[in-house]
């Protein structure tokens, strides 16, 4: 025994640096090759086409012991092949198609399985479309498969289309590029084109769900092969969609929750108005405060705005002149005002609230919060007044004319 023991002391250094050599050399345990592996890019939910029932040969049935024939699911798919010389790829061909209806999320990605030999991969997705019928409805229900999956990462980008979701992923674009790709890359010029809702992702929105909060998404819809993001879907605090934002409200909602950062302002020429001006901002310095006075409660927003004169439509004017320079910034900063009040009143009539002033109550009064913070959306918000309070500065004409 002794002997043995001995022996097993000299040789364990030997068997520990085998495991070390043998750790790295080893192979992945779930290695899987690509061309077995469905790469799901982007996902477009509908409601279920009426009529197609084919009895046994329904290719687009999904087996549920409950539930009803509700969605369509649509999923979109990179086209793998290897390149054949110089032959240009049309967007038809970048990508493949698949659906598949019924009522869980889960079992209609199951039947599609039943239609393609490779599993459904979601770790890559891009995008998730819902049609604005399905929206209107909600999709509280329908988000939580997408939430539970483990594959699903956060940062997949939401959308609302306003007819059907599907035709988003099969329309043949006038760009060499798998739709679902080119969609999600559209949202890296929301800072230039502030015009649409912001990034949208599963995971602020969960965190929305979650907190029974109020909630944007961006619009997107296809015509003559070009997708364009435009607008804001609202949805309500029971994840429904109750409204739109349009491209002014947009811009006067980044303005309310501090996010404005660049974009360009179009006013009137103060010189003609039949000619027009355009500001460019790069600079903003915006403060909004919650007041509680004799138990009312109000808001104001104070913002600095600084860029440049980015166009002077009137070459008979100096665009040097202080008085001109001063006339532009006055009106830029009234069509700021504009914007803000605008969005504002919008939201307050829709009764909801989606620019976070709600939790700038909480962090300033939270035992007044905790009094009104079931009513706030619906009763507390429409009837809170704002003021505005807006300065712009043109700190470069760049031009004399």
């Amino acid at each position: 025994m002794m002997l043995l023991q001995k022996k097993l002391r000299r040789r364990l250094p030997l068997i520990i640096l085998l495991i070390f050599i043998t750790l790295p050399v080893s192979g992945c345990w779930d290695r899987k090759e690509i061309e077995n592996r469905g790469y799901v890019l982007g996902i477009a939910i509908d409601h279920a086409m009426t009529g197609n029932d084919k009895g046994e040969n329904d290719f687009m049935y999904a087996p549920q012991g409950a539930g009803q024939r509700k969605y369509r699911v649509t999923v979109e798919l990179p086209k793998f092949r290897k390149k054949e010389g110089s032959k240009e790829i049309s967007s038809a061909e970048q990508h493949l198609i698949w659906a598949a209806e019924g009522e869980s999320m889960f079992a209609i990605i199951r039947a599609i399985n039943t239609k393609v030999y490779f599993g459904m991969f979601f770790e890559d997705i891009q995008i998730l479309i819902f049609s604005e019928a399905v929206a209107r409805e909600g999709i509280g229900d329908i988000i939580d498969f997408f939430l539970r999956d483990a594959e699903v990462r956060r940062r997949v980008k939401l959308f609302v289309t306003p007819d059907r979701a599907e035709d988003i992923l099969k329309t043949k674009l006038q760009v060499e590029e798998v739709n679902s790709m080119f969609i999600a890359k559209l949202t890296q010029n929301v800072n230039k084109s502030p015009y649409f809702a912001g990034k949208a992702v599963i995971g602020e929105i969960s965190k929305a769900i979650r907190n029974k909060r109020s909630f944007v998404m961006p619009l997107v819809m296809v015509e003559d092969k070009e997708v364009k993001i435009t607008r804001a879907a609202v949805f309500d605090r029971r994840q429904k969609m109750v409204g739109e934002l349009d491209e002014f409200e947009v811009n006067g909602a980044k303005l309310l929750k501090r996010e404005l950062k660049q974009g360009v302002i179009v006013v009137p020429h103060p010189a003609d108005a039949e000619k027009i001006a355009t500001f460019e901002l790069y600079e903003a310095d915006i403060k909004v405060k919650p007041h509680l006075e004799g138990g009312k409660l109000r808001f104001s927003l104070d913002a600095k705005f600084v860029g440049t004169l980015g166009e002077n439509q009137n070459a008979g004017q100096d665009a040097l002149d202080p008085a001109f320079t001063k006339a532009v910034e006055q009106a830029v900063a009234a069509e700021y005002a504009r914007l803000v009040d605008k969005s504002y009143n919008k939201q307050q009539a829709l009764r909801v609230e989606v620019c976070g002033l709600g939790k700038l109550v909480y962090n300033q009064y939270p035992d007044y919060w905790k009094i009104i913070k079931e009513r706030w959306e619906e009763e507390i918000f429409p009837q809170t007044p704002l003021d505005t309070n807006i300065t712009v500065n043109i700190r470069r004409p760049v031009l004399k004319r």
